[in-house]
């Protein structure tokens, strides 16, 4: 750690929300001999009451999975309050749809458990950063007139040992910036930065999900809604490398001859990456990469209600590796893999953007096909048919892998389980007929 997260945890008060005894034991008492004073609670509904009777925490680290009132309910409860309360989580692997629900909350970072608690000190020195520089810059601001010098110099100390990007703006453009978003820029002056780049609104990349907007004024417009709305706003902006980066955007406000915005950057880049790498995980299948049946039934789901609304077709497709069992028994099951992953990688490289393509288990597959009528759907199936057929799907085979299909379209008034009916005694039937073959229902 450093030293300057060192001397924050010093001037700390954190209420810590955890229900398992032993871990809040040991780990509160870590955190008590480098931090001001820690405030324990064993569930939400304790830690809530805490939160109202003393007022006067810098950061919450809860855990999620709890009795009475869980760490999403309370972070939810607590954002009601104080929607930019610096809040850090400590949660298990297997908990991805918290961890998700976290992020979606606009928690300032996390710690996996078993705790590292190095890690989680420094993450609680990350998150805790902006309000503790807010609170420092409300105390410089009641003597400024008196101190403007040794107050100027000590807040651009103050922001240059910060760890967010960090920028001051009056609403029209920046006046101050520290050293760290000047140095992510490759820049080395404000003077700089407004003669190459002009506004740093023009470095925002314009992309879904994250904010974008070329005014500074109306970026802090925005953010007063947000106040209310308890909505955060992410932007993503590339380093002086090229490389992007995905921020928090946080903006105070405080007044000196009129209003004045902190502009807080703080990086979530890994945070995102970890989500965005669990979801996946969550929804795909580990061996071939093609979406898991309970994803793929998400997908079936919507597509059927939405057939169902606007009359549009739809089929779906489901198909089988011909004597699969063989193919394991004579070369092993590592080849068996090999032609799984093969066959996946032809018809997902063969589909439209459209089709939707999953692995249902073992060695049986579906594709649904949006927007397509039954007579449209088997010409395209009957080509997936001959090129799997046609390819050498492992150089140890040497004999052709066929497959069946069982194909259907939606009717009238179907329901998920009338249509997955339908479609599975299609292909019951084109392996009882031979295999290698298309039957449709």
């Amino acid at each position: 750690m450093t030293k300057n997260e060192i001397e924050l945890l010093s001037n700390l008060k954190i209420l810590y929300v955890e229900d398992e005894l032993d871990i809040q034991n040991i780990t509160a008492d870590v955190l008590r001999s480098v931090c001001k004073e820690i405030v324990c609670a064993e569930n939400g509904v304790e830690a809530l009451e805490q939160f109202d009777t003393h007022g006067d925490f810098d950061l919450i680290v809860t855990d999620i999975n709890m009795p009475k009132m869980d760490g999403i309910t309370l972070i939810k409860k607590i954002r009601e309050k104080d929607s930019t309360f610096p809040i850090t989580i400590t949660t298990a692997h297997t908990e991805v749809h918290f961890l998700q629900d976290s992020i979606d909350l606009g928690v300032n970072g996390y710690t996996l458990k078993p705790i590292d608690l190095k890690k989680l000190m420094i993450t609680i020195a990350k998150a805790a950063d902006a309000r503790v520089l807010r609170k420092q810059l409300e105390k410089l601001n009641a003597s400024l007139i008196q101190r403007v010098k040794e107050q100027t110099y000590e807040l651009n100390s103050i922001l240059d040992s910060q760890d967010s990007l960090i920028a001051v703006s009056d609403g029209n453009g920046i006046h101050t910036i520290n050293k760290r978003f000047l140095d992510f820029l490759g820049l080395s002056s404000l003077d700089e930065l407004k003669e190459k780049i002009g506004s740093i609104c023009n470095i925002f990349i314009k992309e879904d999900g994250y904010y974008f907007t070329n005014s500074i004024d109306e970026m802090c417009c925005v953010s007063q809604i947000n106040l209310t709305t308890n909505t955060d706003m992410f932007v993503k902006m590339k380093n002086a490398n090229g490389i992007a980066f995905i921020f928090k955007l946080n903006i105070s406000i405080y007044e000196y001859n009129g209003k004045h915005f902190i502009l807080s950057l703080s990086d979530i880049t890994t945070l995102k990456s970890q989500s965005d790498l669990l979801q996946y995980q969550a929804n795909h299948d580990s061996l071939t990469n093609l979406y898991n049946r309970q994803y793929f039934n998400g997908f079936l789901k919507t597509e059927l209600n939405r057939a169902i609304r606007y009359n549009h077709p739809f089929t779906l497709a489901m198909f089988d590796i011909d004597h699969f069992k063989n193919i394991n028994d004579t070369y092993g099951h590592d080849v068996g893999d090999e032609v799984l992953k093969s066959i996946s990688d032809l018809v997902k490289n063969h589909s439209r953007d459209t089709d939707i393509v999953a692995r249902w288990g073992g060695e049986e597959f579906m594709i649904l096909l949006a927007e397509t009528s039954i007579n449209i759907a088997i010409s395209k199936i009957e080509q997936f048919r001959i090129l799997i057929k046609e390819t050498k799907l492992s150089s140890k085979l040497t004999t052709p892998v066929t497959v069946s299909f069982g194909i259907t379209q939606f009717l009238p008034n179907d329901t998920l389980i009338e249509i997955l009916k339908r479609v599975d005694i299609a292909l019951y039937q084109a392996k009882n007929n031979g295999r290698d073959q298309i039957i449709q229902i």
